[in-house]
């Protein structure tokens, strides 16, 4: 008997496996999704450049903006030595190396003053605001008044104790840039005026000579102050107004760090001729 003949296998499904039917998909599928793929890069690629580069330039524009800010502000400590010069005191008084004068030398006119400022800087305004206290570095001594026929023995003698005075006060500053102000370090230079007032603390204690309507006891009344200072008791203290007018004309350099910092070097006058300096942080 024949042999049967192997039954054929059965034909493949003609629904192909996953992948073989995606790879015959993508036959007609891919060049589509691929166009429309390039067409979608192509179209956000500018869109994506455009933000990438105003993002960028808002960065730069606020990094511009806090550099130059429209205005910044300062608080400084500041100390200062005022005095009369000997050529203008001579002026009014005599000194010991005067002809036929007392062996007495004038007391020099000297002050110092510690004090906090806050300042407003909307460039190149500066409204500078204070507070100082100023202490007298005048000693006690013989203040022989300027006269002609001269009369040696007419002066008095003067023993501060205790004198200041506590000031407010507001100046102007106009600022001019020396250097460069982009840097890290620049210079620029103020020019200020302003006005202020003082509250006198303390006394300046006095002794008149003999013989003058002023004096207040009977203790040596024919005698020079510069006698009766070592015996009596003193006269009173010289009159002073309880607030006194103070006058700012200054003119500073000024040296910025970074604007987080600065140092000032101030003369002018502050009622008396000064020097000082001024530093403290910005913000």
């Amino acid at each position: 008997m024949p042999s049967p003949s192997p039954r054929p296998l059965p034909m493949s499904s003609p629904t192909t496996s996953p992948d073989r039917a995606g790879c015959r998909s993508a036959a007609t599928v891919r060049p589509l999704v691929c166009a429309l793929l390039l067409g979608s890069l192509a179209a956000a690629s500018p869109a994506l450049a455009q933000s990438a580069a105003s993002g960028s330039a808002s960065a730069a524009n606020n990094g511009i903006q806090r550099q130059e800010r429209s205005m910044a502000m300062e608080t400084n400590f500041r100390f200062r030595y005022m005095s009369v010069p000997n050529s203008v005191m001579d002026i009014w008084f005599f000194d010991s190396d005067e002809e036929g004068a007392n062996p007495f030398e004038r007391p020099k006119i000297r002050m110092y003053s510690f004090g906090v400022e806050y300042v407003l800087k909307p460039k190149p305004m500066n409204w500078i605001f204070y507070y100082e206290f100023i202490g007298s570095g005048i000693r006690e001594g013989y203040w022989d008044d300027a006269e002609e026929p001269a009369d040696h023995d007419d002066g008095d003698w003067i023993k501060p104790s205790g004198f200041g005075v506590h000031a407010v006060g507001a100046n102007y500053a106009h600022e001019i840039d020396v250097s460069n102000p982009d840097r890290a370090v620049w210079v620029s230079m103020l020019f200020s005026a302003g006005l202020g007032v003082g509250i006198v603390s303390g006394d300046l204690q006095t002794w008149h000579p003999g013989g003058n309507e002023t004096i207040t006891n009977q203790c040596l009344r024919d005698a020079p102050a510069y006698e009766r200072k070592d015996t009596c008791p003193d006269d009173g203290s010289v009159r002073l107004p309880g607030l006194l007018p103070i006058l700012d004309l200054t003119m500073s350099t000024r040296v910025n760090f970074s604007e987080r910092a600065s140092a000032r070097l101030d003369v002018g006058l502050h009622n008396l001729f000064y020097v000082g300096t001024a530093f403290g942080t910005v913000f």
